[in-house]
């Protein structure tokens, strides 16, 4: 753990509104010059209004104000941070300690404010942050606000690590398989620190969640872990409870999931509700089934267990003979419907054969960013895996609301829980799920991925699109990928342990079993 630093000092006659530049999950310190019995107004919070920091931002943006009586002469007050209460039972009993390091209660905040004061104010922020080399990885193109997309979900990976595990936001300060997904992921491309991705998993798979498609995501996340990290080390512990995760005790007759498939595990499809929009739900549904071809899959990979293969394959020719109807997959058995998220998992998970790509491609161009922040993983990447570079590139770099400029126009320096309060009016600005530029950048624009543990076999397939010039350097446990790519053109500089091949996906066949 480690404390960022940062004073400000002025003189106050009345007012003043101190920036700290980027939210942090911190504490506040002020000195004061007192004649003593002065009642002094403080706040700290995430968002401005009007010149002050903001009393009633929406959702669960932080605010918190309290009132110090001064002491004669020069003195230093601690601000008191109240407590930290998960508006849910199950949360506040599970959401992740305090770091020892704080020495008491964090919040994020970006602003402090003084009022009812004249005088000299010294206000330092003691910010805190996980073992994180900033200079680890870089990303940096033609093409400014990509760049600015990058760092921006870079150091929402780095500050909302400071609990030592993924946690989801403020809200609620809990892991979940979700945001794990994509937290980790970006943390990967970013740093070479693996060590809150082996205890998030750990913390999950003893404490799994409600939404089916997000236990399903278990074998993916470990076999992300010991792509990057190297470690196999707790694969065999691991492997009971990612066999409980693929839910295979509750198919049906159809060798599929049944809708809500066990009392406390429910298809989600997407988060937040609104997010769904025309999803039709029926007995069995597309979305939880596609996850279970990853999970199966997934497991293959890390066992090398034909079994796995081939319960992947049933699920997925199941799926085909029961959603795929009249040439369009559907979101359930019984509906004639075919939503965004059917059709981005559909091809995220290799349902689709070789054929049908093309309509899927033209329905995913079709419907823009109409999912959630989560979701947009797995759109950006469907898009890079079927052709569509330069939709993903559009989307990651667009101005509307459903974008990350958008996040930061509305001044989150920190990725939020949704697009916009419009959509989710509960939310917090302090969520890394919606980092997913920060993977899908160096993963498929750059195109650096590994093939087998610990970056052995890695694939460079770049995708730019419409980015002329980049430089990115992957930082592995085995030294730097250093990749430079102009106009059509890249080098590739890797540790000697480290051997450049093709993509598992590709003519050469597939990644090695971990």
């Amino acid at each position: 753990m480690k404390t960022a630093i940062l004073r400000q000092e002025k003189e106050v006659d009345g007012f003043q509104l101190f920036d700290f530049e980027k939210t942090a999950f911190s504490r506040l310190t002020v000195v004061l010059d007192g004649g003593g019995g002065e009642q002094v107004a403080l706040a700290v919070g995430e968002k401005t209004r009007d010149g002050a920091v903001d009393p009633h931002p929406p959702g669960f943006l932080y605010y918190t104000e309290q009132t110090v009586t001064l002491r004669p002469g020069l003195h230093e007050y601690v601000f008191p941070i109240p407590e930290h209460h998960s508006p849910y039972e199950k949360s506040q009993a599970l959401k992740a300690p305090l770091p020892p390091q704080t020495g008491g209660e964090i919040a994020p905040f970006r602003y402090a404010q003084i009022k009812n004061y004249r005088g000299p104010v010294r206000m330092t922020r003691l910010a805190f942050f996980p073992d994180f080399d900033d200079s680890a990885a870089a990303f940096e193109s033609d093409d400014p606000g990509l760049n600015r997309i990058w760092e921006f979900c870079k150091y929402s990976v780095k500050a909302t690590a400071c609990f030592g595990l993924y946690v989801d936001g403020q809200r609620e300060r809990l892991p979940y398989e979700a945001d794990a997904y994509v937290n980790q992921l970006t943390h990967f491309c970013c740093d070479a620190s693996y060590t809150i991705a082996r205890d998030t998993i750990d913390f999950l798979l003893r404490n799994p969640n409600w939404p089916t498609e997000w236990r399903l995501l278990m074998p993916l996340l470990v076999r992300d872990y010991i792509l990057y990290s190297g470690d196999v080390t707790c694969l065999e512990s691991w492997l009971p409870a990612l066999q409980e995760s693929l839910l295979s005790r509750f198919l049906n007759g159809n060798g599929l999931l049944p809708k809500d498939p066990a009392p406390g595990i429910r298809d989600i499809v997407d988060w937040p509700r609104l997010e769904r929009r025309d999803y039709e739900f029926g007995p069995a549904n597309f979305v939880p089934n596609s996850f279970r071809v990853g999970a199966l899959n997934a497991m293959w990979e890390l066992t090398g267990t034909k079994y796995y293969r081939d319960q992947a394959g049933a699920v997925r020719s199941a799926l085909r003979r029961h959603m795929l109807k009249n040439g369009k997959f559907v979101d359930s058995t019984e509906s004639g419907h075919q939503s965004l998220q059917t059709a981005l998992y559909a091809l995220f998970f290799g349902i689709p054969e070789p054929a049908e790509q093309s309509v899927l491609r033209s329905f995913l161009r079709s419907r823009g960013m109409d999912c959630s922040v989560f979701a947009a993983q797995f759109l950006l990447d469907a898009c890079y895996r079927c052709g569509l570079a330069d939709h993903a590139l559009r989307l990651m770099t667009d101005n509307g609301m459903r974008s990350w400029n958008h996040m930061l126009e509305k001044g989150a320096t920190i990725t939020t829980e949704a697009w916009d309060e419009s959509i989710m009016p509960n939310l917090d600005w302090t969520h890394a799920w919606a980092t997913a530029p920060g993977n899908v950048i160096v993963r498929r624009l750059c195109g650096v991925r590994p093939l087998s543990p610990g970056f052995k076999t890695f694939t460079v397939d770049p995708a730019p699109a419409g980015i002329r010039k980049f430089y990115l350097r992957q930082l592995t446990a085995q030294g730097p990928i250093i990749v430079e790519y102009d106009c059509g053109k890249y080098a590739v500089h890797a540790p000697e342990n480290c051997r450049l091949t093709e993509d598992g996906n590709g003519s050469k066949g597939e990644n090695e079993h971990v």
